[in-house]
């Protein structure tokens, strides 16, 4: 029986460690076997959430690249990553926060560097819009970076806020739900607040040491891409505008069908967890003496 709170993997390594003690006391035909080693959960559990945080990270950094056109800022941008997950880290320590495959298996990466992003890219956009052709020193690029960032500033705090604000409700629940969706929603707050401290102090410093000094005048990889998105969305908003009205009164229609559809599904809150492994409870009859039990 493990005690209340316990890391259940450390339990079974001391249970481990005890076992061949044990054996010795028994008569010689009866032997220990272990029937359920709840490490094997534990271990496919870290496996899942290292899995899943490895490749969130690599897809972000992949995405940032291709449509930053710029290979120094998509790297800018994807540094905020680890060091948001450790600012979350030192914050889920503080207040006992667990780091389960519930509460780290739901750090959207998307949502961490988005305060990054439009630092980053305003600073680009900036610097694009100089007409000088030499190259900045330190000290005029400090300049630059500090007045595009000062510029967008609030708006890449208010985009974070916005994002800290929806995760607010999951923190008011209770009971089973409490116990499984509050380290989540506490988890990704921490996350997303230390990417906006980051975004605000370090993303703008790294832009000034790093980011190119020299202007460059050649297309992206980007933009000749946007431009190819561009020439195909503009013909199809053209003809959306001319049937905008049958367009929005199908909007209606569907959404109408899908509430519907809605109250008819059945489900629960509490997701089903397939987690692959036996679950043991020890059930006393109500009522009873703890010298019985």
């Amino acid at each position: 029986m493990m005690l209340k709170g316990e890391n259940s993997n450390e339990v079974v390594k001391r249970i481990k460690e005890k076992l061949p003690t044990i054996q010795q006391s028994l008569p010689a035909d009866v032997i220990i076997e272990p029937y359920l080693d709840r490490t094997d959960l534990v271990g496919r559990a870290i496996k899942t959430v290292e899995k899943n945080l490895i490749e969130g990270a690599l897809i972000v950094i992949f995405v940032l690249v291709i449509f930053l056109g710029n290979l120094r800022a998509g790297l800018i941008v994807a540094s905020a990553i680890p060091l948001s997950l450790l600012f979350a880290l030192g914050m889920m320590h503080i207040f006992g926060v667990s780091a389960n495959l519930m509460s780290l298996g739901a750090i959207d990466f998307g949502l961490i560097v988005d305060g990054a992003v439009i630092i980053v890219e305003a600073t680009l956009h900036h610097l694009g819009l100089r007409k000088a052709t030499g190259k900045l020193t330190q000290a005029e690029m400090d300049e630059e970076v500090f007045a595009s960032a000062s510029k967008i500033r609030s708006s890449a705090a208010f985009g974070e806020i916005i994002i800290l604000i929806v995760y607010i409700p999951i923190l008011t629940l209770v009971g089973i739900e409490g116990k499984m969706f509050r380290p989540m929603a506490q988890t990704v707050g921490f996350a997303i607040l230390g990417a906006l401290i980051l975004s605000l102090t370090y993303i703008p410093m790294m832009c000034a040491l790093f980011l190119p000094k020299k202007p460059t005048f050649k297309k992206p990889f980007s933009d000749k891409m946007m431009d190819q998105l561009q020439r195909w969305y503009q013909p199809l908003l053209q003809k959306a505008i001319q049937v905008k009205y049958w367009l929005v009164g199908a909007t209606v229609v569907l959404f109408a069908i899908c509430i519907f559809l809605f109250k008819r599904m059945g489900g629960e809150f509490i997701p089903q967890l397939q987690e692959g492994d036996f679950a043991f409870h020890c059930i006393l009859p109500r009522g009873v003496r703890s010298t019985k039990a």
